[in-house]
């Protein structure tokens, strides 16, 4: 007759062990006291002997696999024997509190029901996920929020809050863009950093639609009296939004020489209170990591945010040819409550024209 290898008592708090290796497979012979696998306690690594000799018939056990004390892991017996594995009763309980459940992660073959015949309550699904958030707080430890990221909170959700945004994905052929700045690094030694060239474009395309100046405090419409653009920087794992203020009137250059002089004072902890107060619009980019498109958060006090990705080479239909040439995905968020879904992506055509078209190397 087959015997069954259970999860011996292995100490009087233990209720339950990891298995975390098997020392014989399915199909092995193994002899009476010879290691069949190594269980784990909250304390330490035990070895599990084997209580029989014979082949390991059946395994029922994966490494990994929380197994409660007394729980049968296998069976050990004699070549050809057939076994009867009993099947596993199932917890009686409702298919509402079976959700329940599973939300709130309650492995419900651990709970033991207190209601009629053993039916699983409510109360008992709670208790069980009180045990388990004592248990995993144990092992965690309480950490403090520095105040830049609880005003990053605070900020992430009022946005969620109050806003609920629109999200329009064009893509844009990169190729003067990246000859322009190929050229200024060349003759001038300057670096123009991508979210320049969006920055331009955005103040351009909001002259022509000045809907994106508005935003909306404690319920009234309200217009901004410039054009200023945020755009996103991250430094030292903090995250600014300074402004280019009356960026419609500045040329490329003028923005980008701004927006270089502005990374380097934050680079050395030199950005002015000022410097990030009363923009309109945001630009962010996340070009510089393999992130293709994604879409960016409108913060308060801004009608929307264009989120920029990374550059890559494609293949692009012009005229009846397939040619490579560099592209980027942009996303246009934007509060729903003020723009409209032909305002934003009459917008974003403007802003894909302008940079397509080289519009900034005119002025």
């Amino acid at each position: 007759m087959a015997i069954q290898i259970k999860v011996p008592d292995v100490g009087t708090t233990v209720e339950e062990v990891t298995l975390i290796k098997w020392r014989k497979n399915q199909g092995d012979f193994i002899k009476k006291g010879e290691i069949i696998a190594e269980i784990e306690t909250d304390k330490a690594v035990v070895e599990l002997e084997s209580i029989a000799e014979g082949k390991i018939l059946k395994i029922l056990c994966k490494e990994g696999d929380v197994i409660k004390k007394g729980e049968t892991i296998a069976y050990v017996g004699d070549e050809g024997e057939v076994i009867e594995i009993p099947e596993k009763i199932q917890p009686k309980i409702s298919p509402a509190l079976k959700a329940l459940a599973d939300k709130l992660g309650v492995d419900l073959s651990k709970v033991k029901g207190s209601g009629p015949d053993g039916t699983i309550t409510r109360k008992d699904i709670l208790e069980a996920r009180g045990k388990l958030a004592d248990k995993q707080g144990m092992m965690e430890e309480t950490v403090i929020m520095p105040d830049y990221q609880k005003s990053v909170m605070k900020t992430v959700i009022a946005s969620h809050r109050e806003i609920p945004p629109v999200h329009f994905t064009s893509f844009i052929d990169m190729e003067k863009v990246l000859e322009f700045r190929e050229k200024i690094l060349r003759q001038e030694k300057i670096k123009i950093i991508f979210d320049a060239f969006f920055i331009f474009a955005c103040s351009r395309a909001i002259k022509v639609f000045p809907e994106m100046q508005h935003y909306i405090l404690e319920g009234t419409l309200r217009k901004r009296d410039q054009i200023s653009i945020a755009f996103a920087v991250s430094s030292d794992r903090k995250l600014y939004l300074p402004v280019i203020r009356d960026c419609d009137r500045k040329s490329i250059m003028e923005i980008a020489l701004q927006t270089n002089d502005i990374i380097n004072r934050i680079n050395e902890g030199k950005l002015l209170g000022d410097d990030v107060t009363s923009g309109c619009f945001l630009v962010s980019n996340l070009g510089m990591y393999p992130v293709e498109f994604f879409d960016a958060m409108i913060y308060p006090g801004h009608s929307g945010a264009l989120a920029i990705g990374s550059i890559s080479k494609k293949p692009v239909v012009v005229g009846d040819s397939i040619v490579i040439k560099n592209i980027c995905n942009i996303t246009l968020s934007c509060d729903h409550r003020i723009i409209n879904g032909s305002v934003a992506v009459s917008f974003l055509k403007n802003v894909k024209d302008i940079i397509e078209n080289g519009l900034f190397m005119e002025e």
